[in-house]
């Protein structure tokens, strides 16, 4: 069994072909190979983060050719760097590139040459593949499990293919097999040097993302710099809707300098909390040299005749020329309509999504499907202040209700996460708390229904001016004004609710709420974006706790209550790609002195299916709206296991199972004193293109209802 079939580069300049093993049938191989590798596994823990520094000039040579294209090619350069202008390209660059430990990262291009010059994304394409750390559990930043990680030997099968003696070192060929079908696990080859047990050469094949690969990286036998590569070969194969892609990439290494950690300046020191990656491309001026005799001193394999062909016969494109047929007209405009839209022009920048984007669809059980529209348009200014504005609109079917929202940040203080962010939106509709108690008590003799007494009375405006600003590493401070307008729709309902809730349903409510609240994360890992602070993660539970009072007589408002809630939430770590999340939050309404509707912040319907990394674990999906608002206090929790090794490792669909990323469960609780028992047990799977779950809903362990929810992963 293997991860993935993939074309592996022919006449790789880094293999051993002139080298013959001497024993293709060692007695006990597996046996040989496991002790080999678990030597390897116990050093590279002590490798991983042994460079301090570097600085070294990078050739690469790349040639990309579209195989196989159809109308849809159109979308590709959304998903990977493409140019649709030419199907044939080769290319060359120099870059001197440095390294500083932890993480900041240089690539100053100093010359290209090619029959297409490649763009940032091109360029940024094969460092991504290139910035290997042979020694990490983890590639590509956690999308891939090495075979040198901890848990190596529960996820990969060993064997010793041979051995080789090479210079006079004598090398094992380990081959690495996955034991199950992932796209997180790659197949391949280690070749590791006899007695000092490090790694002289990989050859894996995986996926990552749209791409197949295929890597053959030979290291360093210098001991000044083992660690560091000193050729890559990189074939790539992308295969999305309808469209082949190919580039293969040659790539050698010349250091200048290398440092390494000094062990006795390392002890003591306390972990830093900032994982910036200072990672650069600086490319907007790179020099264009045609000049032969420059290229064929950099180039430590000429070029083929083929790639000689095209590289000096530059293909015409459709610059400088108007194409004014109908196809043509016709493309560019469904490109406009149908692709989300990223505009930068100095220092502002402006996304749209798209009018007919389809990656803006989304679908849940209980409200059907949802399309909506953003825009999102920044301006920054000196020390990365920034001024955002935050329009979007969406419609959901099964209420057939339209939802907008108004939104702009004022990011005065980035390195203190400071913002100023004013709202103007529609809420969810509801009921007051006032007509849940006096329909409550004349039926107190009748089940309680909600489906009969079609509880969507008030519609809900509002505006939100809130400040947040980090006082410490970790805890930010927040504090806002609200003003909140409800006014009656006055649904039909089939039941007579009394002369008295129909004079409650011709009011409109006005609320003026003043919060306070903040929100804490012990030892809260961040990286800087410039003068911007990102939080990143921790080991450790994020608390959050928010107070807010109602003043009457501010304008027309007449609340006159208090609201108070809680959240704790944390990821916990069960080992590399695994995780356990848990989201638990309660909260209650206070001196109710006047009519209040129970909206909570913590635990509010959402109407629009959200990214795999937001809130789809943290919510209940199949919850009926109008319990949100049927109580003035409640207690939910919500866990999540996840796990790229659940379900699919047992089909025998080698090529669905090796498409998802991940899989999860789920188990969500909610108590009120109105439903003391809610349950959701859910099942979800998805990759980088879509999420979807079903879940099963449980009122006082009774089964309730199924549904499904999907969300597209692209363009979030």
């Amino acid at each position: 069994m293997i991860l993935i079939t993939v074309s592996v580069i022919a006449n790789s300049k880094n293999t051993y072909s002139n080298k013959t093993l001497l024993s293709h049938n060692l007695p006990a191989k597996n046996v040989e190979a496991d002790s080999i590798m678990r030597i390897v596994i116990s050093s590279a823990a002590g490798y991983e983060d042994a460079v301090s520094k570097y600085d070294a000039e990078i050739y690469i040579k790349g040639h990309t050719e579209i195989l196989k294209h159809n109308f849809l090619i159109r979308f590709a350069n959304h998903l990977f760097p493409v140019d649709r202008k030419n199907k044939d390209i080769v290319f060359e660059m120099v870059s001197q590139s440095k390294f500083n430990a932890p993480n900041t990262y240089l690539h100053n291009f100093k010359a290209v040459n090619g029959n297409s010059i490649p763009n940032s994304s091109k360029q940024q394409e094969v460092l991504n593949y290139l910035n290997l750390n042979v020694y990490s559990p983890t590639a590509y930043n956690e999308g891939i499990l090495m075979p040198v990680a901890s848990n190596a030997f529960s996820l990969y099968n060993f064997t010793l293919e041979g051995i080789q003696d090479t210079a006079g070192l004598k090398i094992y060929k380990i081959r690495f097999m996955p034991k199950i079908w992932s796209q997180k696990l790659v197949c391949g080859d280690l070749y590791i040097i006899d007695k000092s047990w490090i790694i002289d050469k990989i050859d894996m094949n995986g996926r990552l993302s749209f791409a197949e690969f295929n890597l053959v990286m030979t290291f360093s036998r210098d001991f000044r710099r083992f660690i560091l590569p000193e050729k890559a070969d990189l074939f790539l194969r992308y295969h999305v809707l309808g469209n082949a892609i190919v580039s293969t990439y040659h790539s050698t290494f010349k250091y200048n300098e290398v440092e390494w950690v000094e062990e006795d300046n390392e002890k003591g020191k306390g972990k830093s909390l900032d994982l910036t990656s200072y990672y650069r491309l600086s490319s907007d001026t790179v020099p264009i040299i045609q000049d032969s005799a420059y290229w064929n001193k950099i180039r430590d394999i000429p070029l083929t005749a083929e790639e000689q062909k095209i590289l000096y016969t530059p293909l015409e494109t459709s610059e400088g020329k108007t194409d004014t047929t109908n196809m043509t007209k016709y493309i560019e405009l469904t490109e406009q309509l149908t692709n989300t839209v990223n505009l930068d022009y100095r220092t502002t920048r402006i996304k749209y999504s798209g009018l007919l984007n389809p990656f803006q669809l989304g679908y849940s059980a209980r409200n059907g499907i949802s399309y909506k529209q953003k825009l999102r348009l920044s301006k920054t200014f000196k020390d990365d202040r920034q001024l955002r504005f935050r329009p979007e609109i969406g419609f959901v079917s099964k209420r057939k209700e339209i939802f907008f929202k108004v939104a702009g940040d004022w990011e005065y203080k980035p390195e203190k996460m400071g913002v100023l962010s004013l709202t103007i939106a529609n809420g969810n509709q509801g009921y007051s708390s006032e007509i849940t108690q006096k329909i409550n008590k004349e039926l107190k003799d009748s089940i309680f229904d909600f489906d009969d007494l079609n509880l969507k009375y008030f519609k809900h405006y509002y505006v939100d001016l809130r400040n947040s600003f980090e006082l410490f590493n970790g805890f930010q401070l927040m504090t806002g004004i609200s003003y909140h307008r409800r006014i009656p729709v006055k649904s039909k309902t089939n039941i007579e609710a009394g002369d008295d809730v129909n004079e409650l349903l011709s009011e409109n409510f006005h609320d003026f709420l003043t919060s306070v609240g903040f929100t804490y994360t012990p030892r809260q890992y961040y990286r800087m974006d410039g003068h911007r602070k990102e939080y990143v993660r921790s080991y450790y539970p994020t608390i959050s706790l928010e107070i807010a009072q109602a003043i009457p007589n501010v304008g027309k408002s007449t609340g006159n209550y208090g609201r108070v809630e809680a959240d704790i939430h944390q990821s916990i770590s069960l080992g590399l790609l695994r995780k356990l999340n848990y989201h638990i939050s309660g909260g209650f309404y206070t001196r109710a002195k006047s009519t209040y509707f129970a909206d909570f912040e913590y635990f509010t319907r959402h109407n629009f299916p959200d990214s795999w990394n937001d809130k789809i674990g943290g919510v209940f999906n199949l919850l009926k709206s109008e319990w949100y608002n049927a109580s003035d206090k409640y207690v939910q929790a919500h866990f999540m296991y996840q796990s790229p090794f659940i379900l699919f490792q047992l089909l025998e669909n080698k090529e669905a199972s090796k498409h998802i990323f991940s899989e999860r469960f789920y188990l969500s609780q909610l108590w009120t004193p109105i439903l003391p028992s809610y349950t959701e047990v859910g099942y979800g799977l998805g990759n980088n293109i879509f999420n979807i779950g079903i879940f099963l809903g449980f009122d006082r362990w009774e089964y309730q209802s199924v549904g499904f929810k999907f969300a597209f992963e692209l363009f979030q």
